[in-house]
Formats: C-alpha cells, structure tokens, sequence
C-alpha cells in the first residue's frame, strides 16, 4: 500500500550519508596514492563503506516503492540514489585494483586526481543538505553542480596528460598495464559524479 508524504527529510539524509560515504572512500584514494603502503590498513574501510553505500541504497530503494515524497518525485530520487553508489562502487574498485596489483608508489597524477574526487565529495555533502529545500537554494544549487563539472573537467585533462606519458614508450609495461586501469577507473568515478552534477541540475530546474 503507498502513501504520501511530505515529510522527505529520511530520503535526503541517504544521500547525505552517501554522499559522506563518498567523500571519505576519496579521502581513503587520496592517503593511499600519497603513500601506497597504507593500503592494508585502509582496505577493510573501503570495503565497509562500500558495503554500507550499497545497504542504504536498497534501503531507499524498498522505502521509495512504499511512498510518494516530495517536492522530488521517486523517479528523480531513485535516479540521484543510483547514480551516487555507482560514484562510490567506482571508488572501491580503483582502491581494490590498486591492491590488487601490488602498487608501490603511485604517480603524482593519481594523487592530484584523488585531490579533485575529495573535492567533489565536499560539494555533494553540500548539495544534498540544499536540496532539502530546493525553492530557496536554487542559485547555489546549480552554482555547486556547475563546479562539478569543472571538477570532472579538470580530471578528464589530467588523465589524458597522464595517458599520453605512460604510453610514451619510457614507462615499463606493468606499469603502463596497472596504471591505464587504475586511473581509467578513478576517471570514470569523475564521470559519475559529473553525471550526478547534471541530474541535480535537472532535478532543481524541475522543482524549484
């Protein structure tokens, strides 16, 4: 049986909690591309926060068959709560992928990126505590998803720069092997996230 509530704030404080989620697995990507050795301590949080982002999606997905919320109708609030773990299950494979090939020490780009990612977390914290009420923080709302997109821009450059010096011919071939997959993945975390920037924006254009 469904019923209607206005009463949202539950569904917005998932995906603050994901969003948190979020911010700390690249918290974890930054600490470990600065210092690869710390990937055994770190490895048993990242799967824990992988596991909790993904119980709190089916969470919301089980609560959101049950109700109509609003001002942001289920559809758009499943979409915004899929799209963020897919942010987050991207984060924990790179993590686990550079586990998993026996990194040593990662190249400063993975650490600048990691940087960008940690950016983009502190920004979808924000986001989702605003879009609680979307009729007032319209402005800032799409100002902070546009910032996301630059974030992803920036990314997008510094992976392709990166590219283009492993495969210079000067980089031994497991590292060009371990490193095209690492950064592709953490390049394709900044792409999720991008594609979240877009729905918020799409999402705040519609209810505001």
């Amino acid at each position: 049986m469904l019923s209607i509530s206005n009463k949202h704030e539950e569904f917005f404080n998932y995906l603050i909690s994901n969003a948190e989620n979020f911010h700390r697995g690249a918290e974890i990507a930054n600490e470990v591309m600065r210092d690869v050795s710390t990937i055994s301590i770190h490895i048993k949080e990242v799967v824990a926060l992988e596991h909790t982002a993904d119980k709190t999606n089916q969470d919301v997905i089980i609560k959101l068959c049950r109700v109509f919320i609003t001002p942001i109708d289920r559809e758009d609030f499943y979409r915004l709560t899929c799209i963020l773990e897919n942010c987050i299950d991207s984060l924990h494979g790179a993590l686990m992928r550079t586990s998993v090939y026996h990194v040593e020490k990662a190249p400063a780009v993975a650490i600048q990126i990691t940087e960008q990612l940690k950016a983009m977390g502190e920004e979808l914290k924000q986001i989702f505590v605003l879009l609680k009420d979307i009729s007032s923080n319209e402005a800032e709302l799409m100002e902070r998803a546009n910032r996301l997109s630059k974030l992803e821009t920036e990314v997008d450059h510094m992976y392709r720069r990166e590219l283009s010096r492993i495969f210079s011919g000067n980089v031994p071939i497991l590292d060009v092997i371990r490193w095209k997959d690492i950064l592709s993945t953490l390049e394709e975390t900044a792409d999720h996230v991008e594609r979240l920037g877009n729905v918020i924006k799409e999402v705040t254009m519609k209810y505001a």
